[in-house]
Formats: C-alpha cells, sequence, structure tokens
C-alpha cells in the first residue's frame, strides 16, 4: 500500500473546499467491538470536521490528511502546529536534560526549561476504514516524524510535544514510539487528566 500525506491547506488553496468537508466527513474513531459500535475519541473527529479547515486558513495550526493512492480512503489524519513550552526541569533523564539546555532558557524561578516546540495537536486512525486496521499507528507516527523533519530543516528546532488522555493504551502507545512523560494538566473545559509527553526529533 503506498499512501500520500495531504496538507489540507492546499486543497482550500484550489478552491475545493466543498470536497474537501465532504471527505473528511468520512472520517470516525467509531471501533466496532463484539457487534458494538464505541466512540474512542470524538474530541479528535470533532475537531477535524469543526475547527481544521478555520486552524489551516489562520496559520494557527496544519492538518494533515493520510490517504491510500489505491482506492483515495482517509486513513488518519494528524494536526501540527508550532508553540512554547515550558518543561519542568524536575524528573527528566540527565541526557534530555543535556540536550534541552542547548536549545532553551532556564527559568530558575519555577526550574523550567523554556523552548519553542512542534505541536502533535491530534492524531488519529480512521476506523471508518477497515474498523482502523488497513494503517498502524506507528505508520502514522512515521509519517508525522517526516513531516516535522522537513520544518526542523528549515526552521531548526528539536522538541515535539503532545497531550493524551490519561488511558493505558495511549500510555502504552506513545512511551512506545520514545516519548517522555514530563507532566500532566487538567482541562476545564472537559473536566479532563491530560498527560503532556515530548520526544526529540
Amino acid at each position: 500500500m503506498k499512501v500520500s500525506v495531504i496538507n489540507i491547506s492546499d486543497l482550500l488553496s484550489s478552491d475545493q473546499e466543498e470536497l474537501l468537508r465532504a471527505y473528511i466527513e468520512t472520517y470516525s474513531c467509531e471501533i466496532e467491538q463484539d457487534g458494538v459500535r464505541k466512540s474512542l475519541n470524538p474530541d479528535i473527529e470533532r475537531f477535524l470536521n469543526n475547527n481544521a479547515i478555520q486552524f489551516a486558513r489562520m496559520k494557527i495550526g496544519m492538518t494533515y490528511l493520510v490517504v491510500d493512492e489505491d482506492d483515495g480512503a482517509l486513513l488518519a489524519y494528524f494536526s501540527l502546529a508550532h508553540k512554547p513550552l515550558d518543561i519542568p526541569a524536575d524528573g527528566l533523564p540527565r541526557k534530555m536534560k543535556d540536550k534541552l539546555k542547548r536549545f532553551s532558557t532556564i527559568d530558575e524561578g519555577s526550574d523550567s526549561y523554556q523552548v519553542s516546540a512542534f505541536l502533535i495537536g491530534q492524531f488519529g486512525k480512521n476506523y471508518a476504514v477497515d474498523n482502523g486496521s488497513r494503517i498502524s499507528g506507528r505508520q502514522v507516527m512515521e509519517l508525522v516524524m517526516e513531516r516535522l523533519r522537513i520544518a526542523q530543516s528549515i526552521i531548526g528546532g528539536i522538541i515535539v510535544y503532545l497531550d493524551c488522555e490519561a488511558n493505558a493504551e495511549l500510555i502504552q502507545f506513545y512511551e512506545g514510539q520514545k516519548f517522555k512523560l514530563f507532566g500532566e494538566r487538567f482541562s476545564g473545559n472537559d473536566g479532563k487528566r491530560y498527560l503532556q509527553y515530548l520526544n526529540i526529533v
């Protein structure tokens, strides 16, 4: 299988917004288990349908569609942005601290590193296509890292981070992709606890 990664802003500049909106509506986070469908993460589906196009227009963040070239199926998507980040020094491995020192400002008052970092804002497979089995999360992450290395070659930077729900499967996945836990936050919007992970590009 050969896949393409398409920046939705390229489709917007080609006057294909109506087709794009219809296409992204084929995305679903619902998975079928024992004959019952359940939503894994409605926020990811909601972002793609309600925010991705607006964020691309405003240059807040860019969303990329992962497409099967054989039949045009939408397999997954991810969104990327560039943001400032405070990383508490406490608990970080020494090797990571040494790397951060070269690319950050140290705030002695809060004992944290202040860096400009790449953010993986959204990341998810389309379970409407073969119940999500046609592409793996690891393969999607490889595509994410390819895009980040392109950005890195243009503007520099080494830190990539993300937030994820405190979910055992998500924790296992991201730690398996060499992301390191550095903090957590609570969202006032949905009342959920999110874990914060970082990696070096």
